[in-house]
């Protein structure tokens, strides 16, 4: 007998195929499109909608539409207009995960007594007896795979979760969803950040919350020292490691090193000034156990980052020092952080702007 299982459907090619799969693995899934806030309105939201629901027809399965754009706007827009106006760059597709899909989907399915939850996403869940814990893993796809934005989930998230990409790789998606008729009309692949168009934050802010944007006005470009070298519209226009917007020229590129919100002063040196050797870490999540009571591993200081041999340390009461093997480059406060022994993920937790 088939088991039920919640999936979350976007219209695109990975939740269609990753569907697909539970069908032929035995289960019934339902799908469930989360209609969340978008720039683009109804239409663009109707449109995910429709697509979703469409490949839902084509696999004979259910189709369910959630309304969360409230919690969304509330939970993930305010926190990331919050964070982003004190200096720091958040992830908010990291936290998206954890406290609005994740959330939504297993708190409907605990209401229609429905044991597990499925998503797109190409990661690897694994219960290690050991240890008496599940594990997130590295999907088989390397060059796809998305266990860095996975490290807020919880036990109880991992237990109920199923990723059935976890061993399949992009190539094979894509083949699958050909001879399965299941485009439509072109691979839908996911935006950096859903909520703001062209990932231009500046444009976002300016027309979100126009007044905070006006108030801040113009500030200091100082160097390494605090001299004063120029001036700049507003703190929220760059990023660490930004070398662009200056509106002023120098004898050698230099790049944003640090963003002090409070005092409206961007920080700039030149590259070498961008490299650091060690970071500290709060709001830790972990995910495994060490295999060694010397914590070494890789860690990823952003998406894309490739990972960096590092020693973990403890560092006050709840916080983690992490000190590179190589000094990196562009360490960004708000980031998230994701220590990684093998293709296991041990912890994941946010860069802050200590030393």
């Amino acid at each position: 007998m088939s088991r039920k299982v919640f999936i979350a459907m976007s219209g695109g090619v990975d939740s269609s195929v990753a569907a697909l799969e539970l069908i032929e693995n035995g289960y019934s899934p339902i799908g469930v499109t989360l209609k969340m806030w978008h720039p683009a309105g109804d239409k663009h939201l109707e449109n995910s909608i429709k697509k979703a629901k469409e490949i839902c027809r084509k696999l004979n399965i259910p189709h369910e539409v959630v309304d969360v754009h409230s919690d969304f706007e509330k939970q993930i827009i305010q926190n990331f207009i919050a964070e982003y106006l004190s200096g720091t760059t958040p992830n908010p597709c990291v936290y998206c995960n954890k406290q609005i899909k994740w959330r939504t989907l297993i708190d409907l399915a605990s209401k229609m007594d429905i044991e597990f939850v499925a998503t797109g996403h190409f990661a690897i869940i694994f219960h290690n007896e050991s240890i008496s814990r599940y594990e997130i893993r590295k999907g088989l796809d390397f060059l796809k795979d998305q266990s860095y934005a996975l490290w807020q989930l919880s036990q109880n998230d991992l237990r109920k979760t199923i990723f059935p990409l976890g061993s399949v790789r992009k190539s094979e998606v894509i083949e699958i969803a050909k001879k399965n008729g299941l485009f439509l009309n072109d691979i839908s692949e996911s935006q950096d950040i859903c909520f703001i168009p062209n990932n231009n934050y500046r444009n976002f802010l300016a027309v979100y919350v126009p007044e905070r944007i006006r108030k801040i006005g113009r500030g200091e470009l100082i160097d390494e020292e605090g001299n004063v070298l120029g001036y700049h519209e507003g703190f929220y226009n760059f990023t660490i490691g930004q070398r662009k917007g200056f509106k002023m020229g120098f004898n050698r590129r230099r790049y944003v090193k640090e963003i002090d919100a409070l005092n409206n002063r961007i920080v700039i040196s030149k590259e070498q000034g961008l490299y650091r050797s060690e970071m500290v870490l709060n709001r830790i999540n972990w995910i495994s156990s060490p295999s060694s009571s010397s914590l070494e591993g890789t860690i990823k200081i952003r998406y894309n980052h490739p990972g960096t041999e590092c020693y973990v340390e403890t560092y006050g009461s709840d916080m983690l020092k992490v000190k590179f093997n190589e000094p990196q480059r562009a360490v960004t406060p708000g980031q998230s952080a994701v220590l990684y022994q093998g293709d296991k993920l041990i912890f994941g937790g946010i860069i802050t702007t200590k030393k």
